[in-house]
């Protein structure tokens, strides 16, 4: 699953919710209705993976809901520009499917600071399927490609949401796996500074976007993560 990243301002802030600099970076983003009427009704009960897949109606809607709700933070057409994870590297498989409705529905909070917020209440369920199914059409995974093989790291680095900022060799939100290594090829402290930056978080070294906190993920698993990448992430 990629992750992502987990885009709200005034509608929230009067319920107690304070949206991160990196969101509030690209103004104010009230969410804006969505008109679900021509859709099938999916209920109350949330579906378990995307009901609207290939609906061409459903792909139509969730352009314009995309467009209005989620493009200030993650990119027009879902091309990020560096603000948010990019959406284009969403699988296309049910785990996913999970993991994009849940972060839709509870949004990203880490440490008390809301980096995404929960949509539920304000979107339906029909309105998330359908972005869902717009964003299926930007994804690297479109068109019967299937996704590549990772290595075991590569899983755990996906495991512990690390990839939806980062990648081995491109840069996203974050740094390429391979220029943090070549940055600190000839640094015998890097391991240990790097441990503590990903535990913490930090801003600064790579732009203005801040890292939150990992702190949710084991300080076995973040040091084998740092070992990896300083060795090339090979």
């Amino acid at each position: 699953m990629v992750l992502l990243s987990r885009i709200i301002a005034s509608a929230l802030i009067g319920a107690g919710l304070v949206v991160s600099q990196a969101a509030l970076a690209h103004g104010d983003v009230t969410p804006q209705a969505v008109d679900v009427s021509t859709l099938k009704p999916l209920g109350e009960k949330y579906a378990d993976e995307n009901p609207y897949r290939g609906n061409a109606e459903a792909i139509r809607i969730g352009t314009s809901a995309y467009n209005q709700n989620c493009a200030r933070c993650h990119g027009l057409e879902a091309i990020s520009g560096g603000i948010a994870p990019d959406l284009r590297k969403l699988e296309l498989d049910k785990e996913t499917d999970q993991y994009f409705l849940q972060s839709v529905r509870r949004g990203k909070v880490r440490n008390g600071a809301v980096y995404m917020p929960p949509f539920e209440g304000i979107l339906q369920q029909e309105a998330m399927w359908a972005i869902r199914s717009y964003l299926d059409t930007r994804s690297e995974f479109a068109a019967g490609n299937k996704a590549p093989e990772l290595s075991p790291m590569e899983v755990l680095a996906k495991k512990s949401n690390c990839l939806s900022c980062h990648s081995v060799d491109s840069k996203g939100v974050g740094p390429a796996y391979r220029e943090v290594a070549e940055k600190y090829a000839k640094d015998k402290k890097a391991e240990a500074r790097l441990v503590a930056k990903v535990r913490k978080g930090g801003s600064g070294v790579w732009g203005k976007v801040p890292m939150p906190p990992m702190q949710d993920v084991s300080e076995d698993d973040v040091k084998s993560l740092v070992k990896w990448i300083l060795a090339g992430a090979k």
